[in-house]
């Protein structure tokens, strides 16, 4: 049992970057300079609310919202290298937002179903091959 426990922890601390229940160091990234071997980040960017998403949780009353976000100041591009997963809902009021946030950084996975990635087609966008999930800390 404690091996299993050990390994579990081990996984854990290597995909997060931290052991559970902290936060790994963040460092200060770009939206063109972020990759998949990240994990604490800070980056700023112009999130495009008009394209965002709500997740639910099957079985939970859990939501979050998935938004692209963009380098500071750009609306018009349509390929997502950063989309951000958030507890916290966009205000709908506006189609851009410029944000300034920390999370975790990773491969979206099954974070981004199908669904989700059909989703932001009819909405114009595309997801870069090499795209980033970026999951906001609230505190």
């Amino acid at each position: 049992m404690l091996l299993v426990l050990g390994v579990t922890v081990g996984v854990m601390w290597w995909d997060r970057g931290a052991p559970p229940g902290f936060r790994p160091p963040v460092e200060d990234v770009t939206v063109e300079t972020i990759n998949r071997e990240h994990r604490g980040v800070r980056l700023q960017g112009t999130a495009h609310n008009e394209a965002r998403l709500k997740q639910t949780i099957s079985g939970s009353d859990e939501v979050w919202w998935l938004i692209p976000l963009f380098a500071k100041g750009d609306t018009i591009s349509r390929e997502v290298r950063v989309l951000v997963r958030t507890p916290t809902a966009p205000d709908g009021f506006y189609g851009f937002e410029d944000r300034t946030l920390e999370g975790f950084a990773r491969p979206p996975g099954s974070l981004l179903p199908r669904q989700a990635r059909s989703a932001l087609k009819k909405k114009g966008y595309s997801i870069a091959d090499d795209a980033v999930l970026v999951e906001e800390w609230v505190d």
